[in-house]
């Protein structure tokens, strides 16, 4: 079903996905990179935060991390094909980097107008992707920020204020904990552990921290490592308990025990559910 496909978790440090291919995941789901979608050929259906929208070739679309989506068919005998990144904003830089820190203080449009060049490019680097191409790294980095930089110039963003009202030095603590978070996930970290990269008390730390993200340290741990699990079910041929080992749980009980309470079934019903989209293996990983 897929004409190319590259997956960025094929290497962990390298943190953006080109797509260019006919079959998207046709159930509501999300995930904690961006995502760009071009729509270059057909029609197509749009799903996103319970909003439903007709889409037609030439049309892009860009979805923030957790933004729950879905893209079907509008009729199962005329198939669309489309060009897509999904990326980690740690590709621009460093938190300090000029770059991030312009990218996070804006918000881009979900509806986007790209020139035919611009797309047409996408997929000409998807093409060298599935190639090995020497060098496809470079490629890949300069077209998205290429993108960006369109987007930027045309004006198809706006300004957004830092999380709600804390502090800089607050925000800069809870970005901290999150990055040691997302760069330790895979092995038996804490909170302990998180806590020890900031100067506050373990009592006021997790105060802060609950109140800007929504959780408690512990639970935005396991809820990250369930979605790269997520992300693992879908895309690998691993079994149920590497995939448990390679996100941080080393008890696949306790695994499946939270993999239900963040996903309300069971990694093997999941996996299941996902099983609608094939990749030929011929092609690498690849559908969103």
């Amino acid at each position: 079903m897929s004409d190319i496909g590259f997956s960025f978790y094929d290497n962990q440090d390298f943190p953006i996905g080109l797509f260019s291919q006919k079959a998207y995941l046709p159930r509501l789901h999300h995930h904690i990179e961006y995502e760009l979608f071009c729509l270059d050929k057909g029609t197509a259906e749009l799903v996103v935060e319970n909003e439903s929208k007709i889409l037609f070739a030439g049309d892009s679309i860009f979805l923030n991390p957790g933004e729950e989506h879905f893209i079907r068919t509008v009729k199962e005998d005329i198939p669309f094909h489309y060009e897509a990144i999904v990326f980690d904003d740690s590709i621009l830089g460093s938190d300090k980097d000029p770059c991030r820190v312009f990218f996070n203080s804006i918000r881009i449009n979900r509806y986007l107008e790209l020139p035919k060049l611009l797309i047409s490019k996408m997929k000409k680097v998807a093409e060298m992707r599935k190639e090995k191409q020497l060098g496809n790294e470079i490629f890949i980095k300069a077209l998205l920020l290429e993108v960006i930089a369109y987007i930027t110039q045309t004006n198809q963003y706006k300004s957004v204020s830092t999380i709600f009202t804390l502090e800089k030095y607050n925000i800069a603590a809870v970005d901290a904990a999150i990055a040691y978070i997302k760069e330790h996930y895979k092995e038996n970290i804490t909170a302990t552990d998180v806590m020890s990269n900031t100067n506050y008390s373990r009592s006021h730390f997790s105060r802060l921290f609950r109140k800007s993200v929504g959780l408690n340290i512990v639970e935005y741990i396991n809820k990250y490592r369930i979605e790269k699990a997520c992300v693992d079910l879908i895309y690998t041929d691993k079994n149920i308990t590497q995939i448990a080992l390679d996100n941080g749980f080393n008890n696949i009980q306790y695994f499946s025990r939270v993999f239900m309470q963040f996903m309300n079934m069971t990694p093997k019903q999941y996996q299941k559910n996902s099983s609608d989209v094939v990749v030929p293996s011929s092609i690498p990983d690849g559908i969103i």
